[in-house]
């Protein structure tokens, strides 16, 4: 078999976080449209949101908290059941002073509905807000689980996936990624989906299980030595039609903790991997749209 290199692709989130320096707590939970740059402090406060693809910042104030205090915030979509959207963590922050959230929307727009935000001060719930995304003028955005999807095909790999309508495209890293999108534009927070196609030296076309073994391997070592992540769960899966092998992993790069999905089969010399890379605080609200990709790969052949 010839050498196989495996590249994975990142634009990072640049995080801040700002607070000036009793009894620690939580006070001033808003929801607002934005916040100010070096405060942190909310601006345009309110509950009831346009359905457009714009930020919600979620915001609070810190109150004489010692060094090591960890804070998380956990979101939910609860118009259909708690569905949990977003969780951010601030694992070690200190002071008196105020400190925001970005909560980015789906590219088509917030679902419409309500919505809940719910703070923990070490480990401990300290409070919550509710707020609203109401229809904006023209059509309003789809329910999660009927989001629309386009269609990209290869002609130069033989395949076709299926990939989320507002999504656009991103950078490609090397001659082997056959395809990139990006939730947004400035991938902030990180969330993406692209398909590689990894050439491969197969002599039994009916036996595909060693060469993806080999090509997941190489991932496998690639999180866990290169980057030094945890490897989740590794399992063979059936997405479709085809049965492939699904990696789970999570991991730091410069700093910025990444969760990925990886799909592998092969298909007439390519091992495919359809690669779903996301911030973990956004994890839950694409995690379908990579479910549709992995049903929707499909080949025609070259």
């Amino acid at each position: 078999m010839r050498e196989i290199t495996v590249m994975v692709c990142f634009c990072l989130l640049a995080a801040t976080l700002g607070f000036p320096q009793g009894t620690t707590r939580i006070s001033e939970i808003r929801t607002s449209k934005g916040v100010d740059p070096s405060l942190q402090s909310p601006i345009d406060v309110t509950e009831t949101f346009s359905s457009e693809p714009r930020p919600i910042f979620i915001t609070a104030k810190l109150l004489d908290a010692p060094k090591g205090t960890q804070v998380k915030i956990v979101v939910f979509y609860i118009e259909k059941g708690d569905q949990q959207i977003a969780v951010h963590d601030f694992p070690d922050i200190s002071g008196t002073g105020y400190f925001s959230f970005r909560l980015n929307p789906p590219a088509s727009g917030w679902f419409l509905g309500r919505y809940k935000a719910i703070f923990y001060l070490n480990g401990k719930e300290q409070g919550s807000i509710g707020f609203a995304a109401v229809a904006s003028q023209g059509a309003a955005p789809q329910a999660p689980d009927q989001a629309s999807y386009k269609t990209f095909s290869s002609r130069e790999f033989g395949f076709s996936v299926q990939y989320p309508a507002g999504w656009v495209e991103g950078p490609r890293s090397s001659s082997s990624v056959a395809c990139m999108f990006l939730a947004n534009a400035q991938n902030n927070p990180v969330a993406s989906l692209n398909v590689q196609a990894i050439p491969v030296t197969l002599a039994d076309p009916s036996q595909p299980k060693p060469v993806i073994n080999i090509v997941a391997q190489q991932l496998i070592d690639q999180i866990t030595k290169t980057f030094k992540g945890q490897l989740k769960s590794d399992n063979w899966v059936t997405a479709g039609d085809r049965e492939g092998r699904e990696l789970d992993s999570e991991y730091q790069y410069n700093g910025q903790s990444i969760r990925q999905r990886q799909f592998l089969v092969y298909h007439t010399g390519f091992v495919f991997v359809v690669i779903y890379t996301i911030d973990p605080s956004v994890y839950a609200a694409y995690l379908s749209q990579y479910a549709t990709a992995t049903k929707t790969l499909t080949f025609s052949g070259k």
